[in-house]
């Protein structure tokens, strides 16, 4: 082969590589799929998602409007939604269709702005470096997703992180005829669940929640289906148990998030207080028993305090356990990695053998836990400059169970005793009948801990995601609770040993030098070897 056909054959190949990478390129615009490699499946529509599309009974149009050309970090946005909703629109059956408008671009821009205002997307501002100036634009990140005439909104979207729960969530909200019902106890000091605002929002999506004063209406609903009683302050009265007892027995499921101490900060010493809920010879006779300590856990969250020049340091304060062994087995609590409890006391599983249930614990603490009983010393400063035996008096116990779930028939506490009666004045009394077994297998879910919950103390993402998941789990509507957790935090470093701490330390120490020294010796070896055999020769 001359130099000219070698040439022209080096020429020909070339372009045939081009060309296929052209068309690759091509095909891969139009004909959407990808390889997700991650743990949690992030980049892969969870199974709820392609049934809940899969089984429309009409067409889902999504509306969505994002400007083109923007800065990082949301340059490639357009193109990641356009991604999932290729994704949604493939498992929908050809129920669902979506558009995309670019109102602030050159062509259509004034046609995708007048769409975005007919159905509220706003424009949003971002700073954008442009000729070395730092200007501010209007751009337009929102959807609109509309269902037999019925429209919600997604006004801003930043992120793909959890997208894929908006729409879902969104989709099943608009075409679910008829909502579950979810009521939360109070009139006894319980926490109150329209303080806590993403709770409220995400729960309010799914279920129809409501307040259940029965100082007022003295009757839990028959179609509610789940029953929160967080954290009751003062003593439920007995005839309320009464009526709790029946809702459980008529099949309900309660959860029950109790506080056995909470701090008294009005001494100079902070010690905890005993918290009387009247709940604990009720939960007994069904074989659910929240003993009366305070766990401690190695594995902590920290307290901010003031050293002694006035500067705040953060330090490890066991009372608020870092709890990452969490039942992975339950699937509507699978991807979670931890939850942060404050004063949490410890469940006493044995009580339940034989009642018939099934007992899964779902909360345990780390292998470094220990408890204190009777009376309860909660200052921060106790806890710092431990000496080893110290720290090994204090954490020498084994994992704890501070939340479990009950599951199966009870029988009522109030079994050959007469219905308790309210002792108000004029108050009719209990006009239904006594049930004195389960009719159908219920759940009863307990956390030793009710202020993880509370959103006015600013918790974790995971603990709200926990407690919204444990909501679903109760009312048998775990779906979503895949798609929630797939954006869970970091698992967080648990203790490990002195002997672990050093032998990494010496290892880091010593190993590197001695592997740089050995491969040294076996190179100067064999050149050595070499150098003989030469000389030999």
């Amino acid at each position: 082969m001359n130099r000219k056909d070698l040439k022209k054959d080096t020429l020909i190949k070339l372009a045939i590589i081009i060309g296929i990478i052209i068309a690759v390129n091509i095909i891969a615009s139009r004909i959407f799929t990808r390889v997700d490699l991650t743990k949690n499946k992030s980049y892969t529509l969870s199974p709820v998602s392609k049934e809940i599309v899969g089984n429309l009974q009409d067409q889902v149009v999504i509306k969505a409007f994002f400007s083109d050309n923007l800065p990082a970090p949301y340059n490639t946005l357009r193109r990641q939604v356009q991604d999932i909703l290729n994704d949604y629109k493939s498992y929908s059956n050809g129920n669902l269709n979506f558009e995309i408008y670019n109102p602030t671009g050159e062509e259509g821009g004034d046609e995708g702005q007048k769409e975005a205002q007919k159905y509220g997307i706003q424009p949003v501002q971002i700073q954008v470096i442009d000729n070395d100036k730092l200007e501010v634009k209007n751009t337009y990140l929102g959807m609109a997703i509309l269902y037999q005439g019925k429209q919600e909104l997604l006004p801003v979207i930043q992120s793909t992180a959890n997208l894929e729960y908006d729409l879902t969530s969104t989709i099943k909200k608009l075409s679910t005829e008829k909502k579950k019902k979810v009521g939360f106890l109070t009139g006894n000091g319980e926490y109150d669940y329209t303080k806590f605002p993403n709770i409220n929002n995400i729960l309010s999506a799914q279920y129809d929640l409501s307040k259940i004063d029965l100082n007022s209406s003295r009757n839990i609903p028959s179609d509610l289906t789940t029953l929160i009683v967080m954290g009751p302050k003062g003593e439920i009265p007995e005839w309320q148990k009464f009526l709790i007892d029946q809702y459980i027995m008529q099949g309900g499921n309660v959860a029950f998030l109790l506080n056995k101490v909470v701090p008294n900060f009005q001494q100079q010493i902070v010690i905890g207080d005993m918290v009387k809920t009247n709940l604990d010879d009720m939960l007994a006779s069904y074989g659910i028993v929240l003993n009366n300590d305070l766990v401690r856990d190695a594995q902590c969250s920290q307290v901010q305090v003031q050293s002694q020049i006035g500067i705040p340091i953060s330090i490890n304060y066991p009372y608020f356990p870092n709890v990452s062994n969490i039942n992975q087995e339950i699937s509507a609590f699978k991807n979670i990695k931890s939850v942060i409890l404050s004063f949490v006391s410890s469940l006493d599983l044995n009580a339940a053998e034989g009642k018939g249930l099934k007992v899964s614990p779902l909360l345990t603490t780390s292998d470094k836990s220990g408890k204190a009983e009777g009376f309860f010393i909660l200052n921060v400063e106790q806890f710092q400059n431990l000496t080893k035996n110290a720290f090994d008096s204090l954490f020498n116990s084994k994992p704890m169970v501070v939340s479990a779930v009950y599951e199966g028939n009870y029988s009522s506490f109030y079994t050959g005793k007469p219905i308790p009666k309210d002792t108000v004045q004029g108050v009719k009394e209990f006009q239904g009948t006594q049930i004195n077994a389960s009719q159908k297998p219920s759940k009863i879910l307990l956390v030793g801990d009710a202020e993880f919950g509370n959103e006015e103390q600013r918790p974790p993402k995971d603990n709200i995601t926990f407690f919204v998941n444990m909501i679903d789990y109760l009312s048998d509507d775990e779906g979503l609770t895949q798609i929630r957790s797939k954006d869970a935090s970091e698992a967080p470093i648990e203790e490990t040993s002195d002997s672990t701490k050093k032998f990494i330390k010496y290892f880091n120490l010593i190993f590197p030098p001695l592997s740089v020294l050995l491969v040294g010796l076996f190179v100067w070896n064999r050149r050595k070897n070499k150098k003989k055999l030469l000389q030999s020769k």
